[in-house]
């Protein structure tokens, strides 16, 4: 079981390639993380840990196969031209907490601020278990961007409505689904990265579950939200008061160049 931690308080758990941009002769090479505001400790491939590892493109959904123990987790081979959507689930894992204020740091950062009145109300001891699992989603281009995301069926997931890489002039809408339903006025939080300089934004989503963003080129993104339910209570899961999903999308946006040199790509292809 794992203790609390800087790492486990904030638990926020993302894919991140070394390139998200590549040829055709590329492979794949990327971390997954835990940790916070886009610095953590990467994980070792495991089954132990990885419950569902796909990889969607244009030519379907493949599975993804690793060696145990690797760093980066991932090595991806065989992978198509346009968008590659890589999805990561978790097993079910557990915190313990000795004490409800980091209970209540949590949730209240998470946009739950009533959880811990709740918590007391039930009569449950400030000495609990929390159960989670995490849902992780990563965009990546091979020679061009053309394509678009899928909903990839996981009981928590963000879903980008616009291609987000390509006409970064116009705001892109990205859906929040939990139970494959629409998660309307939900807290999200984005993560970006550029140049050194990070900046994190908090929003919610809209009556019909999504938000408009607009993303600025060459720039690497973390989306994350978090839902919290009410635990199974049993003696299976340690008797879990509470239970926490966690979802992720890392993308980078291209730069001018890279743009430049599609372009002339397919000016080349069509001759």
């Amino acid at each position: 079981f794992s203790s609390i931690s800087k790492n486990s308080l904030s638990h926020e758990f993302w894919i991140d390639p070394e390139n998200y941009h590549l040829s055709n002769d590329e492979k794949v090479i990327a971390n997954i993380f835990i940790g916070e505001n886009f610095e953590g400790s990467p994980i070792p491939f495991t089954k132990k840990y990885f419950k569902i590892s796909f990889l969607h493109s244009k030519d379907g959904k493949s599975k993804i196969k690793g060696r145990l123990g690797d760093i980066p987790a991932l090595n991806i081979k065989k992978i198509s031209k346009g968008l590659n959507i890589i999805q990561i689930e978790s097993v079910t894992k557990y915190i313990e907490y000795e004490e409800l204020v980091k209970f209540e740091i949590f949730t209240r950062e998470k946009g739950y601020p009533y959880l811990t009145q709740k918590h007391t109300e039930n009569n449950y001891p400030d000495n609990f278990f929390e159960s989670y699992k995490r849902y992780a989603k990563s965009l990546i281009s091979v020679e061009n961007f053309d394509g678009k995301d899928i909903d990839t069926n996981m009981d928590f997931e963000l879903i980008f409505l616009d291609n987000p890489l390509k006409n970064l002039n116009e705001s892109k809408r990205i859906l929040l689904e939990y139970k494959n339903k629409i998660l309307a006025d939900h807290k999200v939080s984005i993560m970006s990265l550029n140049n050194g300089y990070f900046r994190k934004e908090y929003l919610r989503t809209n009556e019909v579950g999504h938000l408009d963003y607009l993303f600025k080129e060459n720039t690497k993104y973390l989306i994350e939200s978090v839902v919290i339910i009410e635990g199974s209570n049993k003696k299976k899961d340690n008797y879990a008061k509470w239970h926490s999903l966690w979802t992720s999308y890392t993308l980078k946006t291209p730069n001018k160049w890279f743009k430049c040199a599609e372009l002339l790509l397919k000016f080349y292809e069509k001759l």
